[in-house]
């Protein structure tokens, strides 16, 4: 059951704020205790962000960039292979033309060129006749490309959201939160959201009107939710203006990324639109192919050249669904034969699997195991490893006490990619099995539901759905709210899918029915058909089908009644 609150507090910030006591439980329950602070969280505007100028370095990056523009410089803007990058470097790309830059965008090719800033970077610099490279989501452990750049005669000004390595570029600037002494009060922007930053002192400095860059906040509520940055403080302020300029986006290549997608442009466009249709689709091709074909259509501007960028992802995205399901197969084989129960990580590797989904079999493989999992493609002697982690365990720095054995490595908190030379994998995987170990040795590892309410089944309805709705966007850090009902009948449960993995059936209680759908709950059929009474943890959604729009429960889980 929900952690219990004092009734008291409940009543006083209701009465303060006129929202019903299930929203203002949910605000307690996320630390928002104050009137001030209820507010602020429940009506985001953009005049509450934080001044650009206090990020680092960031005065002499507009500067640079001032410079470049008022000479007629050539501008490189190089990005990032994923969703975020894409959206980064697509910001920074229209931004800068506003403001009449000559702008070249760039991608890198994930196997061709690898991550980050490098020698393919420079190669496109000067064969493009740029004077000055700006980066989006890369960068700030680039040290041996920002060098050569320089010695070339390259400027690099760095935009970046990732921590850096022992060693910090000597960049014009390096404009990044997570600089060591970075003063910036939210530090979990991002990449797309920092180079939001510079573009908005950019503007300010050379006197440009603020809304011809918030047109583009639709890229940075994409980048933002796509990389599974926390919807909190600053990031959640963004995000909302950005899903309403994304309702109201003429952007030929959103529009048709939408489309395909099968979302309304015409409707409400929530986060998770964003988490799983249009990311993954714009993660595809950085995974599988020329991210450069994703960025394009972030900028195109014709309507049909849009539309073949888009078919063009699809295609992608059926092709790593494909890759991904042979890959986790072959994955989860393996580590089902090597597992320990006192084992608090997951570190698998192998050779040839493809580099562009192993980062999703290892989000696969913490849903399935709840632990931080690793996973490493090995071509010859060199593997790329991408990981994911689970509340409590930082992932990056978990590498950086491998740093020794690693070739290269970067990321945050919850995700990082790595190199590794195949002699020191093992010792890899026994480091970071030690480093889960001492981090997570009290936690048993499963997944907590932490729920949010307990309402009656008849509270279940488009009355508390639309209240609740006031809290989003939800996402990471801000999770929609789990709420628990008791004692409640399962009727007509039918397995559903095309492999029948999830499961159908209709919450029963108080004179009150509501469809609910249980997914990958499939071979608990006859535990739900067998079930005199349940407790069920639900989230409350709404179902589009066919024109008709209905109540449905997202059933998370649900146990035998203890009532």
């Amino acid at each position: 059951m929900p952690l219990p609150l004092r009734e008291d507090r409940v009543a006083a910030l209701s009465g303060s704020v006129g929202l019903p006591d299930e929203v203002c439980r949910v605000l307690l329950r996320r630390g928002i205790e104050s009137p001030e602070e209820a507010r602020a969280f429940l009506r985001p505007h953009l005049s509450s962000v934080h001044s650009p100028y206090e990020l680092p370095d960031m005065e002499v990056g507009v500067e640079r960039v001032k410079r470049a523009l008022a000479a007629g410089e050539k501008i490189l803007v190089h990005g990032d292979y994923d969703a975020d990058g894409m959206s980064a470097a697509a910001l920074l790309t229209l931004g800068l033309r506003e403001l009449g830059g000559r702008v070249e965008p760039f991608v890198p090719h994930r196997t061709r060129d690898g991550y980050d800033l490098s020698d393919a970077g420079i190669r496109k610099a000067s064969d493009s006749g740029a004077s000055l490279i700006v980066t989006a989501d890369c960068g700030v452990t680039a040290v041996e490309a920002v060098a050569t750049a320089a010695s070339n005669g390259v400027d690099v000004v760095i935009t970046d959201h990732h921590r850096p390595g022992s060693e910090i570029p000597n960049a014009v600037a390096v404009v990044d939160p997570m600089l060591p002494g970075s003063r910036y009060p939210f530090r979990d922007l991002a990449g797309v959201g920092v180079a939001f930053k510079l573009l908005s002192a950019l503007f300010d400095a050379v006197g440009a009107d603020a809304p011809r860059l918030n047109q583009h906040l639709d890229l940075v509520a994409l980048g933002t939710v796509a990389d599974q940055m926390p919807l909190t403080g600053e990031n959640r302020i963004l995000v909302r203006a950005g899903l309403r300029a994304l309702e109201r986006s003429r952007k030929p290549g959103l529009r048709s990324l939408l489309a395909g997608a099968g979302i309304s442009a015409e409707g409400r466009i929530e986060a998770e639109h964003i988490s799983f249709r249009l990311a993954p689709r714009l993660n595809s091709v950085g995974r599988m192919a020329e991210a450069d074909s994703g960025l394009q259509l972030l900028l195109a501007t014709d309507p049909k050249e849009a539309q073949r960028l888009a078919d063009h992802l699809e295609r992608q995205n059926a092709e790593r669904r494909q890759t991904d399901a042979r890959v986790y197969e072959d994955v989860r084989k393996q580590v089902g034969s090597r597992l320990r129960d006192e084992d608090r990580a997951v570190v698998v590797w192998g050779d040839d699997w493809h580099p562009g989904v192993i980062g999703i079999v290892a989000s696969r493989l913490v849903e399935r195991y709840h632990r931080p999992s690793i996973v490493i493609s090995f071509d010859g002697d060199v593997g790329r490893g991408s990981g994911r982690s689970i509340d409590g365990f930082h992932l990056f720095d978990a590498l950086r006490e491998c740093e020794p054995i690693l070739e290269r490595f970067g990321g945050h908190r919850m995700a990082a990619g790595m190199t590794v030379r195949r002699q020191h994998v093992e010792e890899l995987a026994a480091r970071l099995q030690a480093t889960a170990r001492r981090d997570l040795s009290d936690r048993e590892p499963i997944q907590e539901l932490r729920l949010d309410l307990e309402v009656p089944m008849k509270r279940l309805g488009p009355d508390l759905l639309r209240w609740l709705g006031h809290l989003a966007p939800f996402g990471s850090g801000n999770p929609t709210p789990i709420v628990m009902v008791r004692g409640v009948a399962l009727e007509r449960a039918a397995r559903v899918g095309n492999d029948g993995g999830h499961l159908r059936f209709h919450l029963s209680g108080d004179g009150h029915r509501v469809p609910a759908i249980a997914f990958g709950m499939g071979r608990r059929l006859q535990e739900a058909r067998s079930s005199e009474g349940a407790d069920v943890a639900l989230q409350i959604t709404e179902n589009s089908w066919n024109g008709r729009r209905e109540v449905q429960a997202r059933v998370l889980d649900f146990r035998p009644s203890e009532s």
